[in-house]
């Protein structure tokens, strides 16, 4: 049995790839976006901390005033408790003398409801209109 005689060959191996050309390119856009997003996170940072800042004088500003409105408070109730135990009551005399008269009587006009009996036996009740 014969093989053919010849001996194997290497196989011959060729690069296909993008470029150098395209490599490098490819690395300037990646270096170009890693600057521009230092940048922005930079800015961004420096925009937060002023807001975080400013956020925090606030805070401080109403603490304080909330601070000196309670003790306002706390000031006014004191003075009202107080105020509530000094207040005291004096009685002076009449100055005329108060008397006392029957009250007089209404006159009252005469009633003119009459009930007619007639058709009726004369008997106690008669003509009045009771429910029961």
């Amino acid at each position: 049995m014969c093989f053919g005689g010849s001996q194997p060959q290497a196989p011959q191996i060729q690069y296909q790839g993008p470029s150098q050309a395209d490599i490098d390119a490819n690395q300037a856009s990646l270096d170009q976006y890693k600057a521009q997003m230092t940048q922005q996170q930079s800015l961004f940072q420096s925009q937060l901390q002023t807001q975080i800042d400013s956020a925090n004088k606030e805070t401080e500003r109403l603490k304080t005033q909330y601070d000196q409105e309670a003790g306002a408070a706390a000031a006014a109730a004191a003075a009202q408790q107080t105020g509530a135990y000094a207040v005291t009551a004096t009685q002076s005399e009449a100055t005329t003398a108060q008397t006392t008269a029957a009250t007089p009587k209404k006159e009252k006009p005469k009633s003119n409801l009459r009930i007619s009996l007639a058709g009726t036996p004369s008997s106690a009740g008669s003509g009045l209109n009771i429910g029961v």
